[in-house]
């Protein structure tokens, strides 16, 4: 049972990940995997490149014939083949001439080095070689960028746009990779009414399932299931129960702090998730809500999916302010989901830079305060965004880092050096 102690943000975060245990695998092709993590490592069949090729439109020669090669005494060589990128193996490069090559071009064998066609006169059949040339030069010899067996990618790897490429380089058309987890949102209060209607007295527009929806978005995510919900236990109860039936991850805002009508925690608790831990301290964010539900799968079932027949479905109860519940999901939401989908020991981009202004706040709480970077005299300052409540989103919306702000600490002074963490919404 909650014993009325908060847990700091470092023990919520890897409480969390204890919990986010990757997903069972599927096979997608090459032109869907954008945006998800490897589930298998990338081992090269063979080398890189598959034979020595030409790195500039030139002429391959060999040195001890172009030695002494300049501007006032150039070497007449005889070409004696043209070789284009794309076609046949050439033959050998015969003592005593030239060959033409094209960027791609696979060489001849003997050819020590390419000489760029900048520093060649063509003459008919024939080339005057003008400048001098080092071994190897304009040369992608075989396998200098991998060899035959080595490991190119490891799993958890994203699969970015260079990742995609280099699959498709070497003839892949198909990957392996983690199942992306479904995730139901569960939104409470009776003072929200959807966007487009007319608000009555005490209403407020509903946007935390738009805002969280739009950050599932960009990790490549879409709710299977959204409902905004009364703050009544019944109808909430049906809404849980309906989405821990079908989802992986439940993210539910509002109704996690300790009036009467905050009913989360009480309603996952009677439908049997277990609190893994409740309040975290945090700003925004305090009373946040993390809980996991206990899935036994068929013996048949687990067998065919490789699964260990136990799963585990994790819910977040987030604040109801719209900050609070974005600065959570951010923090502790996004990294579980980046997990469960194979990423390994997702990484918090962070950066030290001078404040621009100086701040306050009491301790015992770690604080994110928003702001955005500006370079002033070669030298990064972070300067803190207004509207800063939890309320708020205007604050939240222009912010592109979070100040961090030590639980311990009293004051920032201005000037003083702090850590700013990138926000990244994917």
């Amino acid at each position: 049972m909650f014993n009325g102690i908060m847990i700091s943000f470092d023990q919520a975060l890897a409480k969390i990940l204890r919990h986010a245990t990757p997903l069972s695998r599927e096979t997608v092709r090459l032109t869907d995997a954008t945006g998800r993590f490897l589930a298998e490592s990338i081992i090269a069949a063979e080398a890189a490149p598959r034979f020595d090729q030409s790195n500039m439109d030139g002429f391959g020669v060999r040195l001890a014939e172009v030695r002494r090669a300049g501007r006032g005494s150039p070497i007449r060589l005889p070409v004696s083949q043209i070789v284009a990128a794309g076609g046949p193996m050439p033959s050998p490069l015969q003592k005593g001439t030239a060959v033409k090559v094209f960027t791609g071009a696979p060489l001849p064998r003997g050819v020590e080095a390419v000489i760029m066609k900048e520093f060649c006169v063509e003459q008919g059949a024939h080339v005057l070689v003008t400048g001098p040339v080092a071994r190897d030069e304009n040369i992608r010899r075989r396998g200098c960028e991998y060899a035959r067996g080595a490991t190119l990618l490891k799993p958890g790897t994203p699969i970015t746009p260079p990742v995609a490429g280099l699959l498709a380089s070497l003839g892949r058309t198909a990957v392996r990779v983690h199942i992306r987890p479904r995730v139901a949102l569960v939104i409470t209060g009776n003072e929200l009414a959807t966007p487009g209607r007319t608000l009555r007295a005490g209403q407020v527009y509903e946007s935390n399932s738009f805002a969280l929806a739009s950050a599932l978005q960009g990790l490549g995510l879409r709710p299977i299931s959204s409902r905004r919900v009364r703050d009544n236990k019944t109808t909430l109860a049906v809404a849980l129960d309906h989405a821990l039936g079908l989802a992986d991850v439940v993210i539910t805002s509002g109704g996690v702090s300790v009036g009467e009508f905050d009913l989360v925690k009480e309603v996952a608790g009677e439908l049997g998730v277990r609190t893994g831990f409740w309040r975290a301290a945090i700003k925004p964010g305090m009373p946040v809500y993390f809980g996991i539900y206990r899935l036994e799968i068929p013996t048949k079932t687990a067998t065919k999916r490789g699964d260990s027949g136990v799963r585990h479905k994790l819910v977040f109860g987030l604040p109801g302010n719209p900050v609070s519940a974005l600065v959570v999901f951010h923090q502790l939401v996004q990294p579980a989901l980046q997990q469960m989908m194979g990423q390994r020991a997702p990484q918090r981009l962070r950066l030290q830079a001078r404040l621009a202004t100086p701040l306050r706040h009491n301790p015992g709480r770690l604080e994110w305060v928003r702001g955005v970077l500006e370079i002033r005299e070669s030298a990064l300052w972070v300067l803190p965004t207004p509207c800063r409540e939890s309320h708020m989103l205007t604050g939240l919306a222009n912010a592109r880092v979070l100040i961090e702000f030590p639980a311990s600490a009293t004051t920032l002074c201005q000037g003083s050096t702090v850590w700013a963490e990138w926000l990244q919404w994917g």
